[in-house]
């Protein structure tokens, strides 16, 4: 297959697929290696989110947080790749926190795992499947402009109120469930 041939329609469709099956595989990987949040970060995040959502969030550090295997697709053909993810802090898949602590210290800041824990929410919501074809749909519409994909302005904007709360709680989670909307919730992304 020759993905510069892809059409948009078709390009999404293909990130779709392999997109959802690498979160599925990561997240397979990952959630064996995995602990519970730091209980500094839970006692942190508490009242921001459930204690069952809290709960349910494994968190793991990472050398690296390596690229899909199908991005070699990408490489073949000379074409650039969609998101290059070894440069992020941080990538949920599903209920599990990887954490890049080439660029993050120990413990993690509470707000990176804040930005993470919308997503274990998202996902939660949407299901894996859905959850990727919102990500890479929008993404892909939005020429590649990772700040125009609404799962991803959610979690900066809610970080943002985060950070500046100074200890004011607000629920965050109900906040992210309100807008996915109640006829669109699939349940656990497992």
């Amino acid at each position: 297959m020759d993905i510069t041939r892809l059409d948009v329609n078709e390009m999404i469709a293909y990130l779709v697929v392999n997109s959802t099956e690498w979160i599925r595989s990561q997240r397979a990987h990952h959630l064996a290696l995995s602990t519970a949040l730091p209980d500094t970060t839970r006692a942190a995040l508490r009242g921001y989110f459930t204690d069952a959502t809290l709960d349910r969030a494994r968190f793991r550090y990472v050398d690296e947080i390596e690229n899909p295997g199908f991005y070699k697709e990408f490489d073949r053909v000379g074409a650039p790749i969609p998101l290059d993810f070894s440069s992020w802090a941080g990538i949920t898949f599903d209920e599990v926190i990887l954490v890049n602590e080439s660029l993050v210290p120990s413990p993690p800041p509470h707000s990176v795992v804040f930005h993470e824990m919308v997503h274990v929410v998202q996902y939660e919501a949407l299901g894996i499947e859905e959850f990727s074809r919102r990500y890479v749909q929008r993404f892909v519409q939005a020429r590649n402009q990772y700040m125009n994909i609404p799962l991803e302005t959610q979690a900066f904007d809610l970080q943002e109120r985060f950070e500046r709360s100074d200890g004011e709680v607000f629920d965050a989670e109900g906040m992210i469930r309100t807008t996915l909307g109640p006829t669109e919730v699939k349940g656990t992304g497992s």
